[in-house]
């Protein structure tokens, strides 16, 4: 893979809208936007991540229309709605959660693709150090929050989507920094070009902007007297999977040959 282009981009969020509001208009008026819903497609993240990578070891061809983004996005969205589908017909007959049927169809799916995965893992103490200076400077900006009573940032699911988005740009700073790796995006390239190819900016910008980011939506969330409650969750969750996607990928490709 390149470096993106404008119009990857615009095809991108064309495509990201239109699964926001096919979601919003046919799949969560039938069901809730909640913690079973969550466990349900959990292994599909890892499935688009995993295959992701897969490419990225040359185990399988770069294809957009499944392995790359944006179709490893409309791929694992699709496997994870059908799976939730099959749970819920299963469930009507058999009084079983459904989301146990669509957390073990992805397991069954994840497991092989986990298994060719693992072969290619060779630096695994490379993992560590993305995931070890995320996790500190979570902790930072939790005791931060605590300090000046800043209760936005004290909310666990707001603390789980800012480490995403610190894991993304942990691992950005330490595989173009210290392995070699390049950066695909328009954005991040620029800012590391005003810091001397410097990635370590990565750091500082996604925390600063995934913050604002929460801030916003929290605000325009009470402004709106928590009316929309769907949507408000639909928003937080993907900005969720925008981070933890990249992040976990960016992660685990430094340690992967």
């Amino acid at each position: 893979m390149g470096v993106y282009s404008p119009e990857d981009y615009i095809i991108c969020i064309a495509i990201l809208l239109f699964v926001l509001w096919f979601l919003l208009r046919y799949i969560f008026s039938r069901i809730e936007l909640d913690r079973d819903f969550i466990r349900a497609i959990s292994p599909y993240i890892l499935i688009g991540v995993f295959i992701r990578l897969l490419v990225d070891v040359g185990f399988f061809d770069a294809n957009r229309l499944w392995n790359v983004t944006p179709g490893v996005y409309v791929l694992t969205i699709m496997l994870s709605l059908i799976s939730v589908a099959l749970g819920m017909y299963v469930s009507h007959y058999f009084r079983i959660p459904y989301w146990y049927i669509s957390l073990g169809i992805g397991i069954l799916i994840l497991l092989p693709i986990t298994h060719e995965l693992l072969s290619h893992l060779v630096h695994l103490e490379r993992v560590l150090y993305p995931l070890t200076l995320a996790s500190v400077i979570l902790f930072l900006v939790y005791l931060l929050s605590r300090y000046f009573k800043v209760k936005i940032f004290q909310r666990r699911d707001n603390l789980i989507i800012i480490f995403s988005h610190l894991l993304d740009g942990c691992a950005t700073f330490i595989a173009y920094n210290y392995y070699g790796f390049y950066e695909e995006h328009l954005l991040p390239i620029f800012l590391i070009s005003l810091t001397g190819s410097n990635a370590i900016i990565m750091v500082p910008v996604k925390l600063v902007l995934i913050l604002l980011v929460i801030y916003l939506i929290e605000r325009w969330y009470l402004e709106e007297k928590k009316k929309d409650e769907l949507l408000y969750r639909a928003i937080k969750f993907t900005i969720f999977i925008l981070g933890m996607g990249p992040g976990l990928r960016d992660m685990l490709l430094p340690s992967l040959v």
